[in-house]
């Protein structure tokens, strides 16, 4: 707080000896009662005066102590209206305790009876100094040793006994140990105790933190015991304070008990720790002389501070808890409250009904805790997020800097950005990391996580989000969900920068909202397509998503593959082998009885574009039917419409390179097939100048250019260059008919 107690104390000492100043009157009132002594001295000596041509001295005792003496180098009395005066005066006051040695001195001193006004013309000095040691002395000769000394000086002083009204316009001018002063004017009411300076009221402290007091005028009375400065200020070096009315309530020992100010506060200071702050009303209670007990600012209050970590905020009142050494421990900012951290562009807003600040013994910023309906607001380039909670607790590190911000419960994080839909996430709690630059490094909730972004929601029981990667990272069965998709698996990452989503473990997407496709086969159906796999990455601009260890299928049409890629906009895919395993494939066909029977492929590598109806596998093809196993290097599946079926049947398969075909007991080879699902019909043709051939045990081997042979009978037809338009037609016998 920019007032220093201690300054509050030593202008307010001053304060008293401008008010001991005035009451020097009562000191004139003394003298007055002994009037008829006095005028009688200056006319007939009595017996206790002794007067010389250069002076006399009157002393007045009360039980065997002198209270005070009166010595003057010349006493003159006038015989018309008995008006008096003393030249060179110096009176002494001890006491009734005889624990003071008070020096009242000047030039000129007149008293007229008649308006009972006493005049002090020139200056007129006062010295009011404590002497704890009087009572020890019965001389009471002047101690050794002055306790707390003030000296003041003014001119042209008056008092009137009638009205008990004392006055000046010169100049008032005072000194303590602590602190020296002036002020313009004064004016004291001995009947209501109440002390007016009129003008330019200074207080300047001696310490080595200089306090400058100044104010327009001040008022001081004694009951009750209180002292008010219009338009006043304390300026130290780099802090200043101002009001346009700051009261002083003392304790009967003139200890300051509470200090009340009002109108246009503001108090300021500057260095690195710059800062500023605008109030109506502030309140200062004291525990002692050395102690502030507490404060409040109220009626609405503002601040700011430069720095490192600037900052500027509101409230309608702030409340002040002070600790040892006049420290603040504890600030509360309450009614509509508003605080704002950080630069232009990467910056903190907190809002709330209530805030708590909490400093520790180092005087820095160690906690902030909000209460009633909070929210913060986080500004980092052109990302902003505001977020709400039921309770919100900042934690600073050593130099204030911001360090963590946890809230509790009902958490939601709103996340704006220019050309994005927002993001809206909300748990239970919810935990924001800053660095030292001010910028948020991590935000983690936890407890029952949701997540809404445009089409895009999730769920999980935790989530972490890294703002300079925009990732997301969901734990504890967490589940993504978008127009068509959903997603499943033991960790998901979603990557607002890159697009890109990546899951991992027990993965599980599903593909809905399909329409059917009239001309497709695999994919064609308006069932759901599932994937599962170990990991899976995905891509919201490409619209492919790519799966390990997966496994697709949509009814009864199944996909297996170390790895899948699939594109759901195009209803395609590309499967890829490993070391690990092959890409498999099940497809149906019907048998020579009518029966549908599985068509199983494997191979290295699979590519299929539902739209061609047509799956390319390649790398050591494997083709397993009912009856026929064949291996080739490459193999095109080519199948029906789908139609009503719920699989997918073949209408054609072509191979390249090595081929083998197995068939019970017969055993084919070529370069080139092709195969018709319809009649079970294979044909292999001449490719690369090698001729296919087929080989039965009990018939031997056949060759030419180009052979056909059927699965549901023993026909092979064979063509050959050799004899031109020439059909070589042989049945080989069923294995199953020895």
């Amino acid at each position: 707080m920019p007032l220093n107690p201690k300054v509050l104390r030593r202008l307010f000492a001053a304060g008293a000896v401008l008010v001991l100043l005035i009451v020097a009157g009562f000191y004139f009132r003394g003298i007055l009662r002994v009037h008829r002594e006095l005028s009688s001295a200056l006319k007939k000596i009595p017996s206790n005066i002794t007067q010389s041509t250069r002076g006399f001295t009157f002393s007045k005792s009360e039980g065997g102590r002198t209270l005070f003496t009166i010595h003057a180098s010349q006493a003159e009395q006038f015989k018309e209206g008995g008006r008096a005066e003393l030249h060179d005066v110096n009176i002494v006051v001890y006491g009734r305790q005889s624990n003071r040695f008070d020096q009242i001195y000047g030039s000129d001193f007149q008293y007229d009876p008649s308006t009972g006004e006493i005049v002090a013309n020139g200056e007129v000095h006062i010295d009011l100094e404590s002497d704890a040691t009087g009572i020890s002395r019965p001389d009471q000769s002047p101690p050794r040793e002055m306790k707390n000394p003030i000296h003041l000086k003014t001119s042209n002083l008056s008092f009137n006994n009638k009205t008990g009204f004392a006055q000046t316009k010169e100049r008032i001018e005072f000194r303590i140990p602590e602190a020296s002063g002036s002020a313009m004017g004064a004016a004291y009411d001995s009947r209501s105790n109440v002390l007016k300076l009129l003008s330019a009221v200074r207080v300047v402290t001696t310490d080595k933190r200089q306090a400058t007091i100044t104010a327009q005028s001040a008022t001081m009375s004694k009951d009750p015991r209180t002292a008010v400065l219009q338009s006043a200020r304390l300026e130290e070096q780099e802090r200043d304070f101002r009001a346009d009315k700051v009261t002083f309530l003392l304790r009967d020992d003139n200890t300051i008990e509470r200090v009340l100010a009002a109108g246009n506060i503001h108090a300021q200071g500057g260095g690195p720790r710059a800062f500023s702050m605008d109030a109506p009303q502030a309140e200062l209670i004291m525990a002692d002389q050395q102690q502030i007990r507490s404060g409040t600012i109220f009626g609405g209050v503002s601040f700011e501070t430069k720095g490192t970590s600037p900052a500027k905020g509101k409230a309608g009142k702030v409340l002040l808890t002070f600790g040892p050494r006049n420290q603040v421990i504890r600030a509360r900012a309450e009614d509509s409250v508003q605080l704002d951290q950080g630069q232009p562009g990467k910056s903190m807003q907190v809002q709330s009904q209530g805030l708590d600040l909490f400093t520790g013994s180092n005087k820095k910023l160690e906690k902030a805790v909000t209460s009633g309906t909070a929210q913060v607001v986080l500004t980092d380039k052109q990302t902003k997020s505001t977020i709400t909670a039921g309770t919100f607790e900042a934690n600073y590190g050593p130099r204030s800097k911001l360090q963590r911000v946890f809230g509790s419960p009902d958490a939601k994080v709103v996340s704006s950005t220019p050309g994005q839909p927002d993001r809206i996430t909300t748990s239970r709690d919810v935990m924001a990391t800053f660095n030292d630059e001010g910028s948020m490094t991590l935000v983690e909730q936890d407890g029952n996580f949701h997540y809404q972004e445009g089409q895009r929601t999730a769920t999980a029981a935790q989530a972490r989000y890294v703002p300079s990667e925009d990732n997301f990272v969901l734990t504890g069965s967490p589940r993504v969900q978008e127009t068509g998709t959903s997603l499943s698996a033991d960790t998901i990452q979603l990557n607002r920068k890159t697009n890109n989503a990546t899951a991992q473990g027990n993965v599980k997407t599903t593909y809905t909202e399909l329409k059917p496709q009239s001309n497709g086969a695999l994919l064609a159906s308006a069932d759901p397509i599932h994937v599962t796999g170990s990991s899976m990455q995905a891509s919201r601009n490409g619209g492919v998503a790519r799966f390990t260890n997966a496994r697709l299928w949509q009814a009864a049409n199944i996909i297996e593959a170390p790895i899948i890629s699939f594109d759901r906009e195009h209803r395609s895919l590309q499967a890829q082998g490993s070391a690990q395993g092959k890409v498999s494939a099940v497809f149906v066909q019907p048998d020579k009885n009518g029966k549908t029977t599985p068509v199983n492929v494997t191979a290295d590598k699979l590519s299929y574009v539902d739209a061609e109806r047509k799956a390319v596998f390649s790398g050591n093809v494997l083709v397993r039917g009912a009856e026929t196993t064949m291996n080739a290097d490459t193999v095109q599946v080519l199948l029906l419409p789908r139609g009503n079926q719920a699989s997918s049947q073949l209408d054609r398969i072509i191979a390249q390179g090595e081929i083998t075909i197995q068939q019970q007991e017969r055993k084919a080879t070529g370069n080139q097939l092709v195969y018709t699902a319809q009649d079970e019909k294979f044909v292999l043709t001449a490719a690369d100048g090698k001729r296919p051939s087929i080989f039965d045990a009990e018939h031997g081997q056949i060759t030419g250019d180009s052979l056909t042979f059927y699965t549901h009978d023993d026909r092979v037809l064979v063509d050959s260059k050799e004899s031109s338009h020439t059909l070589i037609q042989t049945r080989i016998r069923d294995a199953s008919k020895k």
